[in-house]
């Protein structure tokens, strides 16, 4: 799992490097859809158990990872996404219960929040509340069933 202070360090990079670059078993980025929050909460689900299962690591959230340019990297997460509601929603929608921990860290004086999900490593076998179960392996999630 990276600290605060390692994903800012990275992301400072992005102005030349494409996030993907840095993506590793710990550490993946995604892009924020602000066209439904359901859809970026089952994201969430899914990267809670994917990271859970391949022993722990941490998500961002609100960053393209395909492109270069701090302005075009930095897409943001809403403001008025509640990190306590996405807690309760990941922990309820997770088998055993996962509990993420989240940082927040604001680019553009203020104007640009990204949000950071850790994941502690557990000693179980996580599925989401469907069944659903991936495992982290390299910079992918791969469906549990695959490993076996």
């Amino acid at each position: 799992m990276k600290s605060k202070l390692e994903i800012e360090a990275i992301i400072q990079q992005l102005e030349t490097h494409i996030a993907d670059d840095f993506e590793a078993q710990d550490l993946d980025f995604k892009q924020w859809n602000d066209k439904s929050i359901e859809e970026n909460i089952k994201k969430m689900i899914r990267y809670a158990v994917c990271m859970a299962n391949g022993g722990g690591g941490s998500v961002v959230f609100g960053v393209a990872d395909k492109v270069t340019g701090l302005s075009n990297v930095l897409l943001g997460v809403p403001f008025n996404v509640n990190v306590q509601a996405l807690q309760q929603r990941i922990q309820d929608h997770t088998v055993p219960p996962i509990l993420p921990l989240f940082d927040e860290i604001l680019y553009v004086n203020g104007a640009i929040r990204i949000l950071i999900m850790h994941i502690i490593p557990g000693n179980a076998y996580y599925t989401t509340l469907d069944g659903d179960s991936t495992v982290r392996q390299g910079k992918e999630c791969l469906p549990f069933e695959y490993l076996k």
